[in-house]
């Protein structure tokens, strides 16, 4: 074992790998500000429910339009300064957060931020999987754990930041490491040599139609996968307080129990997929986390609260990096940000309005009634998976 350790050596991708993690980190940073706060905002400035969660219907309408334009982009002008211009936008708008004095400003702002964080995702995977190649599977799967490092670090971060100063604050701290690295990929990266015209890189989004029975399930599973986090990933604080009974401080602290399952989840998806194979990873996973969130709806004591929002983290982020590292897998290079793009955009759309109408749902029917319906949503989507998806 001693001897295989010694003889391990650095490879060059290896310092894009962990360059694009650290985006990811970054991304969740200043993402993930917003959840602890949310009820603190929205005592503040007096919005329901449904008001509280258009902010992240925002932030994904933004998030999904910036998809297949910023794969054509990227092919364009190649991966550096693509990356670069992202981090910069972002950092930019969760810095302008400090300034923000009522409710249209922060609607903005979060906009502002779904657009520019929506770069990274297909444009970082597509590059991976350039640099990868039959390693991609368990490349992506590490990268994908960013997102839950960095909600790991942002959720309790933010409450003890906002216990000291205020929420402003908050979004003043989480700017800064995004500038920083911003200045730090332009420096690094080296130049993408995969550069295409326009001309050719919208040919390719007619190409896509040729893979439509793979992008398909492909386009369900992502749907399911934000519906069930995005809605989650708002609305569990406020789940906590007003259902459960506890404060806002422990609130805050459970709702990390799923982003922190999540980093041991993506890092071993590439080898469940490997194990169990792609369709059945996914159609798993997302059973498993149906039948989580129906158990929420029920009376259960505090230590099994703790188990089922782990149990929720494991299986709902398990099957995220399966979903792009199939896609990478099967489409050519010239169509695999593009690809990514159209299952993201789609998946992100899905998320953007179902957080408006689940949150609708819990101010008429309350969060027994949403929940319970998410969970049934999501179950029937695995079994359109299991029967469509190719292996």
């Amino acid at each position: 074992m001693v001897p295989y350790l010694f003889s391990f050596k650095w490879r060059s991708e290896y310092n894009i790998l962990i360059l694009c993690w650290l985006g990811w980190i970054n991304i969740y940073l200043c993402r993930s500000v917003l959840p602890p706060i949310l009820p603190l905002l929205a005592k503040e400035f007096n919005m329901t429910h449904a008001e509280s969660g258009m902010l992240e219907t925002l932030y994904l309408l933004d998030y999904l339009l910036a998809k297949v334009p910023i794969g054509l982009l990227s092919n364009r002008f190649g991966v550096k300064k693509t990356l670069t211009m992202g981090m910069v936008g972002y950092a930019f708008s969760t810095f302008l957060n400090f300034f923000a004095t009522n409710t249209l400003q922060l609607y903005f702002l979060r906009f502002l931020l779904g657009f520019f964080q929506g770069i990274h995702l297909p444009v970082a995977n597509m590059l991976l999987s350039e640099k990868f190649g039959k390693s991609q599977r368990k490349a992506i799967g590490f990268h994908e754990s960013g997102p839950n490092i960095g909600n790991s670090i942002a959720l309790p971060l933010t409450i003890a930041v906002v216990s000291i100063w205020n929420w402003r604050i908050a979004f003043l701290l989480f700017s800064l490491p995004a500038f920083m690295l911003a200045v730090f990929t332009y420096l690094m990266l080296e130049e993408d040599v995969y550069t295409d015209s326009v001309e050719k890189s919208f040919r390719g989004i007619l190409n896509l139609k040729s893979y439509a029975n793979i992008l398909l399930p492909l386009i369900v599973a992502h749907s399911t996968y934000n519906l069930c986090l995005r809605t989650l990933f708002i609305f569990i604080p406020s789940y906590l307080i007003e259902l459960k009974g506890f404060n806002y401080w422990f609130a805050g602290w459970i709702s990390t129990l799923i982003p922190l399952a999540g980093i041991f989840a993506k890092i071993s998806s590439g080898y469940l997929a490997e194990m169990a194979g792609r369709r059945n990873a996914i159609c798993i996973s997302i059973a498993i986390s149906s039948f989580m969130i129906l158990l929420l709806t029920v009376e259960i004591g505090l230590k099994l609260t703790y188990l089922v929002f782990i149990l929720i983290g494991l299986s709902i982020y398990t099957y995220s990096p399966i979903i792009y590292s199939s896609a990478t897998e099967t489409l050519p290079r010239e169509l695999k940000s593009i690809g990514l793009g159209l299952i993201t955009m789609v998946g992100n759309m899905v998320g953007a309005f179902s957080i408006y109408l689940v949150g609708f749902t819990i101010d008429v029917e309350g969060y027994i009634f949403a929940l319970r319906s998410i969970a049934l949503l999501a179950f029937s989507s695995s079994i359109f998976i299991y029967l469509n998806f190719q292996n």
